[in-house]
């Protein structure tokens, strides 16, 4: 099996999977607030976790108030419950900064998390277009080479030129 093929299936097997997860995204407004689910700190606003389908199949609601929004100001808030009737595949909810002090650090904060989110999203691409390129270049190299070989007849004998390409 060639390597295009190899990655083919990892596509076809990768996206079949994601049909089974029941897809959250958790925002925060302002974004870039720390996403903790039941002690577990999930990282900075938004963030997208997936629960497996199973587990979402015989409920009618989903109970997400064990996530906190918490914002380097330290104002906190909890997420709530989802109806899942309504969101039957996927879900984005968002936790409304509570009125306190300290909304520009929050801001603030929210901008430089979105800036670094850019930068991982830019190394990401340029990672990817790498990959791409040594793909390329590895089933060229694996291409057989063609070689053109020219004779001629001269007074000393035969002459021969080979151009490979």
């Amino acid at each position: 099996m060639n390597k295009f093929h190899i990655v083919m299936v990892a596509v076809i097997f990768l996206s079949g999977c994601a049909s089974n997860q029941y897809a959250i995204q958790f925002d925060s407004n302002p974004q870039g607030a720390m996403l903790v689910c039941d002690g577990k700190n999930w990282g900075y606003t938004p963030t997208t976790l997936y629960l497996p389908k199973e587990k979402t199949k015989d409920q009618s609601e989903l109970n997400l108030s064990g996530c906190t929004a918490t914002w380097v100001s330290g104002a906190k808030n909890r997420y709530g419950t989802v109806p899942l009737n309504q969101y039957p595949d996927s879900v984005r909810i968002t936790a409304p900064r509570p009125n306190a002090p300290n909304l520009e650090a929050d801001m603030n904060f929210a901008l430089k998390v979105q800036q670094f989110k850019y930068q991982q999203a830019q190394d990401a691409a340029a990672a990817n277009a790498q990959a791409w390129k040594d793909l390329n270049h590895a089933i060229k190299d694996a291409t057989p080479k063609s070689t053109y070989t020219n004779c001629y007849g001269t007074y000393g004998g035969v002459n021969c030129t080979s151009t490979s390409y």
